[in-house]
């Protein structure tokens, strides 16, 4: 599928592009589902979302080649962010949410699997600053692995927490076949720029019978067609990729998986960001600090309601 990708300079990015056929089934026709430009950090130029006519796989294209997808994750992104170094006040509140979506990332999980055993072996791909896999050692007495291409949140991983992390990306790790229980890949596949590899790679090192825990935007909810390219969870051209459960079910089963469960879900006030960047307000770091206070007071009056408005989905997938 490699020789189909075209590569070119697109001077309105500044940036190196691809034209990359269907990633599920390699098909090159495909429908305009919107155009998208980075809300995040207000950078230049846009990007097209295309739904596959084959398989309806929906995907960018053309999208940043990976030689330029760093840039589109600068020191700043939020993904990186460490809860000291917010304000004083606003700390306790990330530390509470991260505890939570922590708490539910694992609920999930073992409603499949049972509670984790204590001899559990444990990857996470993406990990991050490593809160999950913080939660589960405090909570379960397991102390996974993580892997993180950003060198300083391995730094921070190691010493600050001093828990095992690889740097790099799980097809560059080398991993032993048939050497975990558990793949967890939190908010990651939909940033891959090859899904499929990564996932083949995943099913290589799980054990047989072991499980493959995702977490990615329900890219068929009817939350995100409502908000269109103003939805939070849509975040291109760092999200490059948006399954449905369909879509999702095909491709685990030709990568080796069944899939046994899915859970759609929302956080608490989450709805409130895509509300604040259909508004008009852009560049998340730029307001940092406004975006917690305003999404969550513009949300507050649906939350009773926020249980009908799922924008992600937490799937389980066994390793065939």
């Amino acid at each position: 599928m490699s020789e189909a990708i075209r590569t070119f300079d697109s001077a309105v990015h500044g940036e190196q592009q691809e034209e990359i056929p269907c990633p599920l089934c390699g098909g090159r026709n495909t429908d305009e589902v919107l155009i998208a430009r980075d809300l995040l950090f207000a950078k230049p130029g846009t990007y097209p979302l295309v739904r596959c006519q084959a398989c309806t796989m929906e995907y960018v294209s053309p999208r940043p080649t990976g030689a330029s997808l760093g840039a589109h994750y600068p020191d700043d992104y939020f993904g990186y962010s460490l809860h000291e170094d917010a304000p004083a006040w606003l700390r306790p509140f990330l530390q509470s949410m991260a505890k939570g979506i922590s708490r539910k990332r694992i609920a999930y999980l073992e409603q499949t699997t049972g509670r984790i055993a204590e001899d559990t072996d444990i990857l996470d791909v993406g990990c991050g600053v490593n809160r999950l896999l913080e939660c589960i050692r405090d909570e379960r007495g397991v102390t996974g692995t993580g892997i993180d291409f950003k060198p300083e949140i391995v730094q921070y991983v190691r010493e600050k927490l001093q828990m095992p992390i690889m740097e790099g990306s799980l097809d560059s790790a080398g991993l032993p076949a048939e050497s975990y229980d558990v793949v967890f890949m939190m908010e990651y596949i939909e940033h891959e720029l090859h899904p499929r590899a990564v996932l083949e790679e995943a099913r290589r090192v799980l054990r047989p019978g072991g499980h493959l825990a995702l977490e990615i935007p329900y890219a068929g909810a009817w939350i995100g067609r409502f908000f269109g390219r103003f939805w939070w969870n849509l975040d291109i051209p760092r999200h490059l990729i948006f399954f449905t459960p369909k879509t999702l079910e095909e491709m685990l089963d030709q990568c080796g998986f069944e899939l046994v469960k899915i859970n759609p879900f929302t956080l608490p006030l989450y709805v409130g960001m895509s509300i604040v960047q259909a508004l008009g307000l852009r560049h998340w770091r730029k307001y940092e600090g406004l975006y917690p206070i305003l999404s969550s007071f513009l949300a507050l009056p649906l939350l009773p309601f926020q249980w009908l408005m799922p924008e992600f989905l937490f799937v389980v997938a066994r390793a065939k």
